[in-house]
């Protein structure tokens, strides 16, 4: 009767601290979610030994990211050599700013041409 006892003691812990876990997971999210933000315009350049690109943006003002290996690239181009040889194409850069004021890309949508 004691291990039956010790066994369900150990299951309603292992349960809240699951419960728990979930709960504090799902409150982060939305955080998360809100640090990223979204920049369409005109891919100015790629530099690929900073791992960085520059896009001017709708109000003609040039902005710089920096990407890594895990930066999704969609799009006619699949990876980020492709764009080497694409300025001015359209561009969606999905980021956050990161340390130091870096923006950091971690999604890069080509658009189609219209």
């Amino acid at each position: 009767m004691k291990f039956i006892s010790k066994c369900l003691v150990f299951l309603v812990v292992l349960s809240a601290a699951a419960l728990y876990a979930g709960a504090a997971a799902r409150q982060n999210a939305p955080a998360q979610a809100q640090q990223d933000k979204v920049l369409e315009g005109t891919l100015v350049k790629v530099d690929a030994d900073a791992h960085s690109l520059t896009v001017m943006g709708a109000d003609n003002k040039p902005t710089q990211f920096v990407y890594t290996d895990k930066t999704a690239v969609t799009g006619q181009e699949k990876n980020i050599q492709g764009l080497a040889g694409k300025p001015g194409a359209k561009v969606r850069v999905t980021y956050r700013a990161g340390e130091k004021g870096a923006n950091e890309a971690t999604r890069i949508e080509i658009l189609p041409e219209r």
